[in-house]
């Protein structure tokens, strides 16, 4: 079972009556699914199903009832409905399959989107979270939250205490564990981790939505927002269950 497929983690979390009313609407790519999710929602986003670190995203707005803005990477074309599968289809690597995923309006902080990694690892059959950060879009119209992608971490606390949304800090915090804790028990049910990084965004209005799940996290870069206690914490379960560090690995 390829661990980087993204439908195979909605489809196995879909099926946990708490956990689905916090995963996005996500189908398999055709041109059918696309007109259809267009019609449903004002922003989608097209991934590769098994790319990282924001690779391959393309992201679909609605200008008005008839045009479509595509930004991919550093471009943006505004297309006609008419064209929207065939410009889309030229962006698209083949033969990879891509899926189609319903947009979430991101909670900012200094007006840039940004979303949350968890880390998690798995000691004596046990979840613990290790190491945690937010990661800040690095301009208020980026695709995505990718730190390989010129996003930053930060301090979670930090954001937590301070975006532009923001509701109380504790309560919130302790969502976005139980969350994650969640997240990782039901994956790790049906798929052999030991370690993962949950990507988690907050709407605007405070909801909580599974983004992915990273099966080889990169955690360099959030390491270094977190303590001396939680990177002790992280390093000790990589000796425990095995794993190596993933500093040589390049930034996510």
């Amino acid at each position: 079972m390829d661990l980087r497929c993204k439908m195979t983690q909605y489809e196995i979390l879909m099926k946990d009556p708490m956990v689905s009313k916090h995963i996005p609407h996500t189908k398999w790519y055709d041109r059918k699914t696309l007109m259809n999710m267009m019609d449903l929602y004002s922003t989608i986003y097209i991934k590769p199903y098994n790319k990282s670190r924001g690779n391959g995203i393309i992201r679909v707005k609605a200008a008005n009832k008839n045009e479509y803005i595509i930004s991919f990477e550093t471009t943006y074309k505004k297309v006609d409905k008419r064209h929207l599968a065939l410009e889309l289809e030229q962006i698209m690597t083949r033969p990879k399959q891509y899926i189609i995923q319903q947009g979430i309006d991101l909670a900012t902080y200094q007006e840039c989107s940004f979303d949350m990694r968890i880390v998690l690892q798995k000691v004596n059959n046990i979840w613990r979270v290790t190491l945690t950060s937010a990661k800040v879009a690095n301009s208020q119209d980026a695709i995505v939250t990718n730190v390989a992608k010129g996003a930053k971490d930060y301090l979670l606390h930090d954001i937590l205490q301070q975006y532009d949304q923001k509701q109380n800090s504790m309560t919130i915090f302790r969502e976005i564990i139980d969350f994650a804790h969640q997240i990782a028990s039901i994956l790790g049910h049906k798929l052999p981790l030991k370690i993962t990084g949950i990507d988690i965004g907050i709407d605007k209005h405070g909801n909580l939505w599974f983004i992915e799940s990273n099966a080889l996290p990169a955690c360099k870069q959030c390491k270094l927002v977190n303590d001396k206690l939680s990177i002790k914490k992280y390093e000790d379960a990589n000796r425990l269950i095995g794993n190596r560090s993933r500093n040589k690995r390049s930034k996510k």
